[in-house]
């Protein structure tokens, strides 16, 4: 070979692990948007099913003088709230609190580790009531 057959060939190569790398990048930012995205709306329905589950205030503890849920119709709010945001989710209350957990799985746009993954959110929340918290 002579000297100046194989002039362009670090081009070719620096164009083609280019190419490969952006490939890359782009898979990955489109696997990050979607499970963006569903955390986001997970998140979002947890919060609103704890909020509801917080609001059943046990009527007549609260005019005794102390703060506490109706655990039976907390959950059933929770529960509800879930329902109406098409999000597959469990409940639990005490006297105390009410807790949300909601998990799905986010079937991956490009896939570069995986077809889906798995995003799961816990939300709890106390009862309130003016300026008075549960104990």
């Amino acid at each position: 070979m002579r000297p100046g057959t194989q002039r362009g060939q670090t081009l070719v190569v620096f164009a083609l692990t280019l190419a490969l790398f952006f490939t890359g990048m782009i898979v990955l930012v489109a696997d990050v948007s979607a499970l963006f995205v569903a955390y986001n709306r997970i998140d979002s329905a947890s919060l609103l099913a704890v909020q509801s589950g917080a609001s059943a205030i046990d009527a007549n503890s609260f005019y005794a003088g102390s703060l506490r849920l109706d655990q039976a119709e907390a959950e059933r709010r929770c529960r509800q709230s879930f329902q109406d945001a098409r999000v597959t989710g469990t409940c639990s209350a005490s006297a105390r609190e009410v807790a949300a957990h909601a998990r799905q799985a986010v079937h991956l746009p490009l896939t570069l580790f995986g077809a889906q993954a798995t995003v799961s959110v816990l939300r709890t929340a106390l009862p309130a009531y003016g300026g008075t918290r549960a104990t």
